[in-house]
């Protein structure tokens, strides 16, 4: 049996807490350790503006609950590392206490960065990172009218526009001309400040706080570089992060500004990893280094460290935190970035093309030798995904420059035309990103041979030819030959030697992480994941990383000896004295597959299931009022999906093979105004078969019939679909119907 890996996390950030996730996620019987200083799970960052706003409350913003770590399996550590021991794989905390690893993961985060000029250390001289930062923040206002706020990027826009919108007087100061230099240009600066000035804000450009001056312990003014005398009840510096590398420098990792990673996330000491505001990265344009610290990197940057520990990350199709797409409001305005922003100073081929004059909004994408290479959009930041989709896949637009800004050109129609791949949005472990591609696309990968579809009442098993005893499911025990190991449609399921996989084989043979099975399209999808001694597919051997889509009596073999049978068994439907799968919509024979108490000869309908009242309108659990008959009248015609956000139901009909975004960006299709919530969180497309749902990389999951998902997912009427704080019912009655 191989050594049980021993995993520690130093820090309790959204990226180490993400890691953490993914490493439970995929090692079961995995030893997770997280070692911080701060007890409380992460909290959600990019809601604390609104938490200043007075919009969520505190007990809103934590984005894991306090019993995430006893939930997971994980072991928490309160301490603080001061030295890393890297020939003895071990951390020395300031008590002294050590904790050895197999791998570690450094995930410390930043501090916020403050000046240290006369009068910084004064009360009411405030910075802005964790909840308690926020809280001092709130309870010194109570006392305060004029505000000065120092800083250029987009937390100091966001606190100067919540202050306003508050009713206090603001002074911005700028220690440039421009707002947020790393990503935005002069005009898309200038549209900005304009929104502030018209807000009623005193924006001050080159200029920076010289000395705060203060009576009896408070704060009463600035005076700035130009020595101008700004009076103030309170300072809030938002000029940027320091990230937390002391120790790491202490213990001889060589550091800048931040720690510097390639490409799988690994430093260059061995066997130690790292990911978030603790890193810097260098724009290989100008080789300037900089300092993201933004949330949804940090999410990525957690997962491609986890992946990469776990020696699972796609290193085919890697996500390139380059060209990350970056999406938020900016003084009000929609604001989205993708890629290189700023024509570089240097550089031939660069070309820049800029969207006819709009009020309000500014829209440009560069190229280089006619490749896409960056966009940006203000006001109006429709099509910068596919602008994304375009740099990640160097897709030349030279044939449709003249075009692309055009009313009647969509860049994404035309993209598909020329059969160009999905964006990269997110993070891919091995064989994640051909079945995303495939389900977007509905085309199957060129590497897959033809399947036999699993129907809908289908379920897929692998029955052991061999001695039972040498294979384990879940639980540990040895498999029946008859009944075997049921796949799971929701899961990535690892076969191996490794102890924690979904089927463990104990065989010399078997590599740790030998094969693993995978759902998408209707179709279970066979990868080997570079075995030793290999996997073989009615005695073929597959190539090393390839795949193979699963037919009727497949003879599987793992290694020398471990030989499965796939097989699809037609399930009866459930009686009603048998268990319902746990969190899925009961259904009932009739052309709605809702209870009817108009109808005779039915039992009385099952607690928590969806009913249909005598006037033809809906109730489903947990609403507050029911669906309209009439929109109820719609399900015979259409698939849907019905909505539950805060009890209100709300119906989205999926017709003419159209995509449905979830998520809390105010331009998704079906929004949830959740900070639970990605922006982003999960898309419905579809697919042959019908409609998938897939996680589009999500800070907190996506959940079907209360299962994680973590691949496509084929839908089945009554599918019930959970995401942050809202419930979103799958129906597809006319298929029942015909």
């Amino acid at each position: 049996m191989a050594e049980q890996q021993s995993y520690v996390i130093v820090g309790n950030g959204i990226a180490g807490a993400t890691a953490a996730e993914v490493l439970r996620a995929e090692d079961s019987a995995a030893a997770i350790t997280v070692i911080a200083d701060d007890p409380f799970p992460v909290y959600y960052r990019p809601a604390l503006k609104d938490y200043l706003a007075g919009r969520v409350r505190e007990d809103k913003l934590w984005a894991r609950p306090n019993s995430f770590y006893q939930q997971q399996n994980i072991r928490f550590v309160s301490g603080r590392v001061v030295r890393i021991q890297v020939g003895q794989h071990s951390v020395q905390l300031g008590n002294g206490q050590e904790v050895g690893y197999s791998r570690l993961l450094l995930a410390s985060g930043a501090r916020p960065a403050r000046l240290t000029c006369p009068g910084s250390d004064l009360p009411g001289v405030c910075t802005l990172r964790t909840v308690a930062d926020y809280q001092t923040v709130l309870d010194r206002l109570k006392a305060a009218r004029r505000v000065v706020v120092s800083g250029s990027g987009t937390l100091a826009l966001e606190t100067i526009e919540t202050l306003r919108h508050r009713g206090y007087s603001v002074i911005h100061l700028l220690r440039r001309r421009t707002l947020w230099s790393e990503v935005l240009d002069a005009t898309a600066s200038d549209l900005v400040l304009q929104q502030e000035r018209r807000d009623g804000v005193e924006v001050h450009l080159e200029e920076e706080i010289a000395e705060i001056t203060g009576k009896q312990g408070q704060v009463q003014g600035v005076v700035t570089t130009k020595g101008a005398h700004i009076p103030c009840d309170m300072v809030i510096m938002a000029i940027g992060i320091e990230p937390i590398v002391d120790f790491i420098k202490a213990s001889g990792i060589p550091c800048g500004r931040g720690l510097k990673v390639d490409g799988a996330m690994r430093t260059g000491a061995p066997d130690i990893y790292a990911a978030g505001d603790i890193l810097e990265t260098t724009d290989a344009t100008s080789g300037r280094t900089r300092l993201l610290g933004q949330w949804y990197p940090a999410i990525q940057q957690g997962r491609a460290a986890a992946y990469s520990m776990l020696d699972l990350l796609d290193s085919n199709r890697q996500f390139r935190f380059a060209t990350f797409y970056n999406a938020t409001f900016l003084y009000g305005l929609d604001f989205a970035s993708c890629g290189l922003t700023n024509m570089p100073a240097r550089g031939q081929g660069y070309q820049e093309l800029v969207a006819d004059p709009q009020p309000r909004t500014y829209r440009k994408v560069i190229l280089k030798d006619g490749v896409a290479v960056g966009a940006l959009a203000l006001g109006n930041r429709s099509g910068v995904l596919a602008f994304k989709r375009a740099i990640d896949h160097g897709v030349n637009l030279l044939p449709v420059a003249s075009r692309l800004f055009a009313d009647d050109f969509k860049l994404s129609a035309w993209l598909d035309r020329q059969g160009v791949p999905p964006a990269k949005l997110s993070v891919n472990r091995e064989g994640e990103a051909a079945m995303r591609e495939a389900a977007y696309s509905g085309v199957h990968h060129p590497t897959l041979v033809t399947l036999v579809k699993a129907q809908p009442r289908s379920e897929a098993f692998l029955l052991p030819q061999d001695s039972p005893t040498l294979f384990q499911g879940a639980a540990g025990d040895p498999l029946p030959r008859l009944v075997g190991t049921r796949l799971n449609p929701t899961k990535v399921m690892v076969v191996g030697r490794q102890v924690g996989v979904y089927l463990l084989i104990d065989h010399p043979t078997v590599s740790r992480r030998h094969a693993e099975i995978s759902y998408a399209n209707g179709q279970y999808i066979l990868h080997d994941l570079g075995s030793v001694n290999g996997t073989f597919i009615n005695g073929a051997r597959l190539e090393t990383g390839s795949t193979h889509v699963l037919r009727q009596n497949d003879e599987i073999r793992f290694g020398k000896v471990a030989t499965f049978v796939f097989q699809l068994r037609t399930s009866e439907p459930a009686r009603r004295d048998e268990p319902r799968r746990p969190g899925r919509t009961e259904l009932h024979e009739m052309k709605t597959g809702f209870y009817d108490p108009a109808a005779g000869g039915q039992a009385p309908p099952p607690l928590g299931q969806p009913i249909l009242t005598a006037d033809g309108s809906l109730l489903l659990p947990g609403a507050t009022a029911p669906l309209a008959a009439s929109e109820v009248a719609k399900l015979a015609h259409s698939p849907a999906l019905i909505v539950l956000a805060r009890g209100v139901p709300a119906l989205f009909l999926l017709h003419g093979g159209k995509r449905l975004l979830i998520g809390r960006d105010r331009k998704a299709d079906i929004v949830l105004a959740d900070v639970l919530v990605s922006r982003q969180s999960a898309e419905v497309v579809p697919g042959p078969g019908g409609f998938y749902i897939h996680d589009l990389g999500s800070s907190n999951g996506v959940f079907v019939n209360q299962t994680r998902i973590d691949n496509p997912y084929l839908l089945a009427h009554g599918d019930r679909i959970s995401i942050g704080n809202s419930t979103i019912y799958f129906m597809a009655a006319q298929e029942r119907i015909g």
